[in-house]
C-alpha cells in the first residue's frame, strides 16, 4: 500500500513512485488524478498545482492520489504500488479510498490519464470523472474504422501481449455500468486537427475527440464542454485563457470561481498583430491566437481594429 505523505512540488517532480498518497483529512472530497502520456521522459504526476490553488481559492482541503504509468499502456500494465493489469489497480485504489474515507471522489486526466479517469471512475463507482481529451477505445479494429492512428501502435501492442485484464472500448464499459450514479465531465477541443480521405478519396477535416465524447456521451449521465478554439490540449488551451481553474472548481465541488483578470494587450503584441495584418493574416486568425494566449475576446477585437484603422491611415 502506498505511503500518505505531506506532498509539496519538490516531492511531487522528484519521487521515483508511481502513486502518491497526500495527507488525509475524512471526510473531505478526494481527487485521484492520473498523469498522461510521455514518450520521451518518465510521465509527470499531472494536477497537483491544480488542486492546490482549487483548495486555496475555495478554502476545502482536497485528499489527493496521484497515479502515472511509466509504461505508456493506458493505465493498463504495471503501476508501481497498486497491480500489473486493470482489475488488480482498481481493487488497490478501492482499498485506498475506503482508508481514506472521502466524502465524494472524482477522477481526474487528460489524454491517457483521461482514458484512466473515465475507465476507473467507473469500475469504482465515483461520484465525477473530469476527463480532458479521452480516446473511448483501445481497439485496433475500431481505430482503424474511425482513422483513429494517433496511438495505434498502443493499441496493438495490447492486443498483441493482452494484460490479464483490460478495458478496450470506454462506450461498452458505459453501457455496463449505466445503472451507476456517476456523473461524467467530458471537456474536449472541436477545431479539426487532423484530415483523412472521404469515400471520394478528397480530404476532410475531422475532430477526433469530439467523436470519442459523442461516444461516451451514450452513457446519459454526461456534461460535454466543447472548446472550438482548442485541440487536443484542450488544457493547454483552458491554461492559456485562464479558464481552467474555474472549470476545475466547477466540476470537481460545483463551486463558481470569480473570472480571472484577463491581461492587458501590451506594445509587443499590438506591433505583432500590425505585422500579421501587413502579411496577409485574417483578423478573425489573429484573434484567436491572442485567445489563445490569455487575452479576452473583446481586448482582442479592439486590438486587430485598432491595428486594421492605423494601417489603412497610413
Amino acid at each position: 500500500m502506498p505511503q500518505v505523505q505531506l506532498l509539496n512540488n519538490r516531492l511531487v517532480a522528484t519521487s521515483d513512485d508511481d502513486v502518491l498518497v497526500d495527507h488525509i483529512v475524512p471526510g473531505a472530497p478526494l481527487v485521484i488524478a492520473f498523469g498522461f502520456v510521455s514518450w520521451t521522459t518518465r510521465p509527470a504526476f499531472d494536477f497537483f498545482g491544480r488542486l492546490k490553488k482549487l483548495e486555496q481559492a475555495s478554502g476545502q482541503h482536497l485528499n489527493k492520489i496521484l497515479v502515472r504509468d511509466s509504461a505508456n499502456a493506458w493505465y493498463h500494465r504495471r503501476i508501481a504500488g497498486l497491480g500489473g493489469h486493470v482489475d488488480e489497480t482498481a481493487q488497490a485504489l478501492g482499498d485506498l479510498v475506503r482508508r481514506i474515507a472521502p466524502g465524494a471522489v472524482t477522477t481526474l486526466g487528460q489524454s491517457m490519464g483521461a482514458y484512466a479517469a473515465v475507465m476507473y471512475g467507473l469500475l469504482l463507482d465515483v461520484q465525477q470523472i473530469v476527463a480532458f481529451g479521452p480516446l473511448s477505445f483501445l481497439d485496433v479494429e475500431q481505430a482503424r474504422l474511425y482513422h483513429e492512428l494517433r496511438w495505434l501502435p498502443v493499441m496493438e501492442s495490447l492486443a498483441q501481449d493482452p494484460p490479464l485484464s483490460g478495458y478496450y472500448d470506454l462506450a461498452a464499459l458505459c453501457r455496463a455500468r449505466a445503472a451507476q450514479r456517476t456523473h461524467m465531465h467530458l471537456v474536449f477541443g472541436t477545431r479539426p486537427d487532423a484530415a483523412r480521405p472521404d469515400a471520394a478519396g478528397v480530404g476532410e477535416s475531422v475532430n477526433l475527440d469530439a467523436m470519442h465524447a459523442q461516444r461516451l456521451a451514450a452513457f446519459g449521465r454526461c456534461t460535454l464542454h466543447p472548446y472550438p478554439q482548442s485541440g487536443h490540449a484542450v488544457v493547454q488551451h483552458l491554461i492559456d485563457t485562464r479558464r481552467i481553474n474555474g472549470l476545475l472548481a466547477s466540476c470537481i465541488l460545483g463551486l463558481t470561481l470569480a473570472p480571472e483578470a484577463m491581461p492587458e494587450i501590451g506594445a509587443a503584441w499590438q506591433d505583432w498583430v500590425a505585422e500579421n495584418l501587413r502579411l496577409g493574416c485574417a483578423g478573425e486568425q489573429l484573434v484567436a491566437v491572442l485567445q489563445q494566449h490569455g487575452f479576452s475576446h473583446a481586448s482582442s477585437l479592439a486590438a486587430v481594429a485598432t491595428a486594421s484603422a492605423i494601417a489603412k491611415a497610413t
